[in-house]
């Protein structure tokens, strides 16, 4: 790995693990897993943002915009109402302040977190996350999790023993508490689903309910406890990092203002315990402003189904309400495909190549080499071979392709696994996150510029395949590299916001890189040697017969080989 790349090959594969499977490029998880459909009204009528709430038909009140927003405008930016928790799995490695990862922080070097030194179940960066941690929630909830201790409550019940305790001890307005009791719960609805797809069974709530009441300090006169589980499965957020790894919990009333659209012109972001929502492209006064609850690249059919096993209703959103149903703004599945295609041998190849996907993810199979998992995503990729009219960017498909760069990562197959994140970045991102500024879109950019930087790297230390990719293409790295950074740097105050951790962390490392490109490591002395955009051409063909020309040389997919 050259010196001006600080993340590991294992930290590369992590973060494209974390945005196939958090930022609806993958195969089974949405752009963001929000709150579901309700009925709420916002604890003052309006703020500082320039929104107010009014009725939006049949989802309730809703928020809408009170003046005009640009796209990558901040719409909202909330912390003081936001109650965040992380995941289980995620308490000895993540601050349970600013959910910077353990070795992910802006200085420089390997960051050890410390452990609280009280219940011995949370971890802080530093010094000062731990201050500020203490004066918001956790001296309430220490002695708590100290007697559980080696037990951890479920994020669930945490979250909600979280927010009773801030407003029973005075750190919680409480126009918030009223505002998160006037939340749709749907117990009738809990109660009747039979289900194992559902958030929780009407079982599991009564048991979380009854441990928010022994360590919440809610009594029987705070109201229907099992109501306000049901609120917080219906209406919590999943916390993510600023790139989309899944962390734990997180729950606005505010935020729950917002309804769900399967063409949603807000999304949402965090930067450590900051919730904010911006614009995706220009919003008009008196709109109303939507996110997405689900994974929004998939067919009509499926996600209608995902809300109403989720979220209990039936989407009538434009996009659903289509003649025929549209998937971001195109008819789905597309004439060309239906016409070559019949509906039941369409569902077939779908359904078996979701299957060889699942397969793929099995806990026997991920426990063994990184290349066991080539072999169901190879014969599921085959199953597409034949159809040419088959759109690169419809799931499964787009989904299939992540997870296979994944597995390529995972066995260091560097050009296939370029190759394939090439075919995103031309022919799959541009039609799942039409806007520039998207943060999704943004963080695969990212993303495949590390890639790149390690292909580059791999080149000079004498790998066989990425040299056979340079005689063939004549891609010149230095200028993608510095395409790619000028790309992310004019997105990311658009997409995370200019403050944020990921920008600063975008912009320190770009500077870096700038250094290295013109001290020409990758033999690149500035954009007027060769033109980014010739590079650019170059990459597209590659996108287009570089797969072609990989299985010609007689190293496939499935070569477990470097």
């Amino acid at each position: 790995m050259p010196s001006n790349n600080p993340e590991s090959i294992d930290s590369l594969a992590k973060s494209i693990t974390a945005l196939a499977a958090d930022c609806g490029f993958g195969a089974t998880a949405g752009v963001f897993n929000p709150d579901g459909t309700r009925n709420v009204v916002n604890t003052s009528g309006a703020n500082n943002y320039h929104t107010y709430t009014a009725p939006a038909g049949a989802a309730g009140e809703g928020l809408f915009a009170s003046k005009a927003f640009e796209a990558g405008e901040l719409v909202l930016k909330l912390e003081e109402d936001v109650t965040s928790v992380l995941d289980s799995p995620k308490l000895g490695d993540v601050c349970e302040w600013c959910f910077e990862e353990q070795g992910d922080g802006e200085a420089e070097g390997v960051r050890k977190l410390r452990k609280c030194g009280g219940c011995a179940v949370v971890r802080f960066c530093d010094e000062e996350c731990q201050k500020s941690s203490w004066r918001h929630h956790h001296k309430y909830e220490c002695k708590t999790f100290k007697k559980l201790y080696p037990n951890v409550l479920p994020n669930t019940v945490r979250l909600l023993v979280r927010l009773s305790l801030r407003g029973l001890n005075g750190l919680l307005h409480p126009s918030i508490w009223s505002a998160f009791m006037r939340l749709q719960h749907h117990l009738d609805d809990f109660k009747s689903q039979k289900s194992s797809d559902s958030q929780g069974t009407w079982e599991d709530i009564q048991l979380m309910a009854r441990a928010a009441k022994e360590y919440g300090g809610i009594g029987d006169e705070w109201g229907n406890v099992d109501a306000m589980v049901g609120r917080v499965l219906i209406n919590a957020l999943t916390l993510v990092t600023p790139t989309f790894t899944s962390l734990g919990l997180s729950l606005s009333p505010t935020a729950a203002l917002l309804n769900h659209s399967c063409n949603p012109n807000t999304c949402i972001s965090f930067s450590g315990p900051i919730l904010s929502v911006r614009a995706l492209r220009p919003i008009a006064e008196d709109t109303e402003l939507t996110i997405s609850y689900i994974d929004i690249t998939n067919p009509a059919p499926i996600r209608r189904a995902d809300l109403l096993a989720r979220y209990f209703f039936t989407c009538t959103c434009p996009s659903c309400a289509a003649k025929p149903p549209r998937t971001l703004n195109r008819i789905d599945p597309p004439p060309a495909l239906t016409s070559a295609l019949p509906p039941s041998q369409l569902e077939a190849l779908e359904s078996r190549a979701r299957s060889l996907i699942q397969d793929s993810l099995a806990p026997a199979l991920l426990a063994r080499e990184p290349a066991a998992r080539l072999a169901p995503l190879q014969e599921a990729l085959s199953l597409f071979a034949p159809h040419a009219t088959y759109p690169p960017y419809r799931q499964p498909l787009a989904g299939l392709r992540a997870e296979l760069v994944l597995a390529l990562l995972a066995t260091q197959q560097w050009v296939p696994a370029l190759i394939h994140s090439l075919v995103a970045y031309f022919h799959i991102d541009p039609f799942l996150f039409p806007e520039s500024i998207h943060p999704v879109r943004v963080v695969h950019k990212w993303v495949l510029l590390k890639l790149v930087l390690q292909v580059a790297a791999a080149g000079q230390e004498g790998d066989a395949a990425v040299r056979a990719f340079d005689a063939r293409w004549g891609v010149e790295w230095g200028a993608v590299v510095f395409g790619l950074l000028l790309e992310v740097e004019g997105s990311v105050g658009g997409s995370h916001g200019l403050e944020s951790g990921f920008a600063r962390k975008v912009m320190r490392e770009g500077e870096g890189l700038r250094g290295d490109l013109r001290g020409g490591p990758y033999g690149f002395q500035g954009p007027g040697r060769r033109d980014v955009e010739r590079e650019w051409g170059l990459l597209r063909k590659a996108a287009d017969g570089g797969l072609s020309w990989w299985e010609e040389r007689g190293k496939g997919v499935a070569d477990s080989e470097s």
